[in-house]
C-alpha cells in the first residue's frame, strides 16, 4: 500500500511488473508423448470466450466470458464442480484486484465472495498460483501460456520448492483485452 500510485486505487505493487520472457511447450499425440516424455501431462479440456469489445457495451464487474470459458473447459474434461476438482490452479492476475474477481468467475468461490475467499486463505487452501502468478513477474502477452506451463510443471512433479504434493489435476487461465474481455481456460491432468 506504500508503493507509488499508478492509477487510483492501483499502486505499483498491485500490477504485474514490466518484464520479458519466453515459454515453450511440446504438444504431441499420446503415442509420441509417451515416447519422448517420462511424465506426460494431458490436456483434458479447453474453453475460451470473448465478451463485447466496447467497454460501454458490457458490465465490467461481470465474469461472463470467464464463466463461459471455464464452463466449456470443465465440460470437455467431465468436471461439474470446479471448486473441488483441481490440485493446482493458475490464474492470470495482472492486477491484485483480479484474483478474487477471476476466482468467482472460475467457480472457485461463490459470486460476490471473492474478497472473503481471499481473506479466508482460499488461494493457499486451493493451491492458487503456487508459482506466484503474474504479479511475480510474467510478461503480459505470455501470462496465460506461462500459467499453463506452470500447471504442467506442477503435474510433472518438477516445481521444486513450490511443488504441490501429489498434484494430479490442474486448471490454468489466461486473459487479454480491455478489462478482461477475452478469457481462455485449460484443464490438465497426469496419469
Amino acid at each position: 500500500m506504500k508503493s507509488p500510485m499508478l492509477v487510483d486505487p492501483i499502486r505499483e505493487l498491485h500490477a504485474y511488473p514490466v518484464s520479458d520472457g519466453a515459454v515453450g511447450m511440446i504438444l504431441a499425440t499420446e503415442e509420441i508423448a509417451r515416447k519422448i516424455c517420462p511424465h506426460p501431462v494431458w490436456i483434458t479440456g479447453v474453453g475460451n470466450c470473448m465478451d463485447s469489445f466496447f467497454l460501454g457495451d458490457r458490465d465490467l464487474t461481470s465474469n461472463f466470458a470467464l464463466k463461459k470459458a471455464t464452463e466449456w473447459a470443465c465440460k470437455r474434461a467431465g468436471i461439474t464442480e470446479p471448486k473441488a476438482a483441481f490440485d493446482v490452479i493458475e490464474i492470470s492476475d495482472q492486477y491484485a484486484y483480479q484474483l478474487p474477481m477471476w476466482a468467482e468467475g472460475m467457480g472457485l468461490c461463490e459470486e460476490g465472495a471473492g474478497a472473503k475467499w481471499v481473506d479466508a486463505n482460499g488461494p493457499e487452501n486451493q493451491n492458487v498460483n503456487p508459482s506466484g502468478g503474474m504479479l511475480a513477474g510474467n510478461p503480459l502477452i505470455l501470462g496465460g501460456f506461462v500459467r499453463a506451463a506452470e500447471a504442467a510443471i506442477q503435474l510433472r512433479g518438477e516445481a521444486g520448492d513450490r511443488q504441490v504434493e501429489d498434484a494430479k489435476t490442474a486448471i490454468a487461465h489466461g486473459v487479454m483485452g480491455p478489462a478482461g474481455q477475452f478469457h481462455s481456460v485449460i484443464t490438465l491432468a497426469r496419469d
